[in-house]
């Protein structure tokens, strides 16, 4: 039986939760944020419940200290029967949950199936609000984030009563950039790579997704952030490529370490939703820095 128990998120100025609908965003307003401003988010993917990497992230987060983490998928594995499994996907949620940022956001990977339904019930007992994201937009001050659905594996347990997303992205994305405008292409979370970089294999099930392409070459976003390739990106020491004007990155990942992840500061003159003056982004470890805008 999959897991029923509808998915709260909160809207702002309501203390009670909403069901988050495929055509809704999660607006978050944490506080008021000031008419300038510069805001910091880490991204990282493919954990693949490690206790290593899940170690990690806390160091790199209390190192950092970004307003925002940014999981792109793969935060569980769905390989292994949870009971061999250390941590458990319980103790996942607890430990992604005690992260100090203040909001911390998902997209789903192809490891997020039946295992979602543990790590949501876990997470739901820590009071923090699960962002969940599928075909949706969650909005942190003037910074907007879409978050992209993962056409592979099993994604009823993360939906919740959410329907599937349509097969076009243009169908979903049309009425979140009707409501944010040029502010929902400041950056896009995937988990599988648009096809046709240089940092996912050129064929196979690590490939990527000729829609994300097509979608990415339609809004032209800053930034778009994936994973799901861990080796291409470290075998050609290659984290960064572009598809025409847009910044693309996957910095792989090593389930031994040390843990691959990057920081984006991205700087606003209006507190409202709205592209950033200045984008930056540094990948770790390589500790390389570019300027995205």
């Amino acid at each position: 039986m999959w897991h029923s128990r509808p998915r709260l998120c909160f809207s702002p100025g309501h203390s009670r939760g909403r069901l988050c609908h495929l055509d809704a965003s999660v607006d978050r307003k944490i506080k008021r944020f000031p008419m300038s401003t510069t805001l910091k988010i880490l991204t990282v993917s493919d954990l693949h419940q490690s206790r290593v990497l899940y170690d990690q992230l806390r160091q790199a987060v209390e190192r950092h200290r970004p307003d925002l983490v940014a999981m792109v998928g793969d935060v569980l594995d769905a390989t292994q029967n949870d009971r061999d499994q250390d941590p458990s996907k319980a103790e996942c949620a607890k430990h992604l949950a005690g992260l100090p940022c203040k909001e911390i956001v998902f997209a789903r990977g192809n490891h997020e199936d039946e295992g979602w339904m543990p790590f949501d019930i876990a997470w739901e007992k820590t009071g923090r609000p699960l962002n969940a994201l599928h075909a949706e937009a969650f909005r942190f001050g003037p910074l907007v984030i879409v978050g992209f659905p993962c056409l592979m594996g099993e994604d009823t347990f993360f939906l919740g009563p959410r329907p599937p997303a349509p097969s076009d992205p243009a169908d979903w994305l049309s009425p979140i950039l009707k409501t944010y405008g040029s502010a929902s292409r400041t950056l896009w979370l995937m988990h599988e790579p648009p096809r046709g970089t240089a940092l996912s294999e050129e064929e196979g099930p690590l490939s990527g997704n000729t829609e994300w392409a097509v979608a990415i070459e339609r809004y032209s976003p800053l930034m778009v952030v994936f994973g799901h390739d861990h080796n291409t990106p470290r075998r050609s020491n290659r984290w960064r490529d572009k598809i025409g004007a847009t910044f693309c990155m996957n910095v792989g990942q090593k389930l031994d370490g040390p843990l691959h992840y990057s920081v984006i500061e991205a700087a606003f003159s209006s507190e409202k939703p709205s592209l950033p003056a200045k984008m930056k982004v540094t990948s770790y470890p390589y500790k390389q820095s570019s300027d995205v805008r």
